[in-house]
């Protein structure tokens, strides 16, 4: 009798869990406040484009495109300013060697691929309902009644999924530096840009020195150029981005006032309070009440 031998399989990439495996609609003027966290999440651009910033980088996601966000990357995702587009989000946790072959860089998949990635799409829009903003982080919630084996069959696509992204390695490039992108789409003067520069960073604390040395510009000069094109100041048009922030965390989230604070980078819930009450007339505690009891 014949003793057949037996072959062990490896798993090259193992997907241990997922977080979302949904749709996203971005709108035009849409602005998210940026988030980092420790999974790696994967954007395809399935219809038009939309603008992605990572730390003081910022670039184009064509349609056709896809890029990887590495866990505690923080990033940021902006509306094009022309039409709205839509976005295929997939985010999991994966501890294989082989994801570092995956942070920043900028992929164009085959036809094969984003057929796969709509497969999955299908899958999880079969068995799960996703929540964009959940309050309590679950973005995907299981449907009363789902398909056998519908999460290994999420699992197992999500697998063959990265690595056939791997197998074209020969076809990626590394994300371009921001002040080395194709002119065509980025800001149409440096007054707008520089805009774009606070939009980023409303989740930081910024001075004009620091804006001045990020463009290699005198301050003197900014402030005129900013002023010329937007008829405010610098850094009042930054604390007006980021009380723009601040109200729609405070009415739409349960965050404390405290993490508030720290969110936005002040120094104590004292500044912060100091801030909020110096632009609106009342106290952060006093404006939630106000928005959440209409």
């Amino acid at each position: 009798m014949i003793q057949y031998k037996h072959i062990p399989l490896q798993d090259t990439v193992k997907i241990d869990s997922i977080v979302n495996a949904s749709r996203q609609k971005v709108g035009k003027n849409f602005v998210f406040e940026g988030e980092s966290h420790n999974f790696w999440e994967m954007q395809y651009a399935a219809l038009g484009t939309a603008i992605i910033c990572t730390k003081n980088e910022f670039y184009e996601l064509r349609q056709g495109q896809l890029t990887f966000f590495s866990p505690n990357k923080f990033h940021v995702l902006y509306g094009n300013g022309h039409r709205s587009s839509e976005l295929w989000v997939f985010s999991f946790r994966c501890d294989s060697p082989l994801m570092e072959k995956f942070d920043q860089i900028l992929i164009n998949p085959t036809t094969e691929i984003q057929q796969l990635m709509e497969s999955i799409i299908k899958e999880s829009e079969r068995n799960f309902v996703s929540e964009p903003a959940p309050t309590d982080g679950r973005i995907l919630r299981r449907r009363p009644h789902t398909s056998f084996g519908y999460e290994q069959i999420i699992k197992n696509l999500l697998e063959v999924l990265l690595l056939y992204l791997f197998r074209q390695e020969s076809s990626r490039r590394e994300l371009p530096n921001a002040k080395s992108i194709n002119s065509h789409w980025l800001p149409d003067s440096l007054a707008e840009e520089i805009h774009f520069y606070l939009e980023s960073h409303i989740h930081s604390t910024i001075s004009l020195q620091q804006i001045a040395d990020m463009f290699n510009l005198s301050v003197t000069y900014i402030k005129k150029l900013y002023r010329v094109a937007y008829s405010t100041g610098i850094i009042s048009d930054f604390n007006q981005m980021k009380l723009r922030e601040i109200k729609h965390v405070l009415s739409s989230t349960s965050l404390s006032i405290s993490e508030i604070s720290a969110l936005f980078d002040f120094r104590s819930v004292y500044y912060f309070s100091n801030f909020f009450k110096r632009h609106t007339g009342m106290s952060p505690t006093t404006y939630r009440k106000i928005v959440t009891s209409q």
